[in-house]
């Protein structure tokens, strides 16, 4: 396999692990963001979410959250061209 596919996996599964965190995965960490009105959030929530008042107070992913999501999937991307490409030697 050659350097474009490479390329095109490790964007491809960036894209998607970022569409699977804010549509899927969001909703199941956060499914009341009204809960945080009166409560704190978690160190390891108050890493990946931010709480502004620009958002009424519900948190919302930060840059954090969106770096380490596409990070991941690109990773995920290239483990995949690794093993095509070590099947088909």
């Amino acid at each position: 396999m050659n350097g474009h596919m490479k390329g095109l996996l490790i964007v491809v599964f960036a894209i998607c692990a970022l569409v699977l965190n804010v549509t899927i995965i969001d909703e199941m960490v956060m499914p009341d963001p009204c809960y945080y009105h009166n409560h704190e959030m978690s160190i390891l929530l108050g890493l990946f979410y931010s709480s502004s008042s620009a958002s009424g107070g519900h948190p919302e992913i930060n840059l954090f959250n969106v770096l380490f999501t596409l990070t991941t999937g690109g990773f995920m991307g290239f483990l995949v061209y690794s093993f095509l490409g070590k099947k088909s030697d």
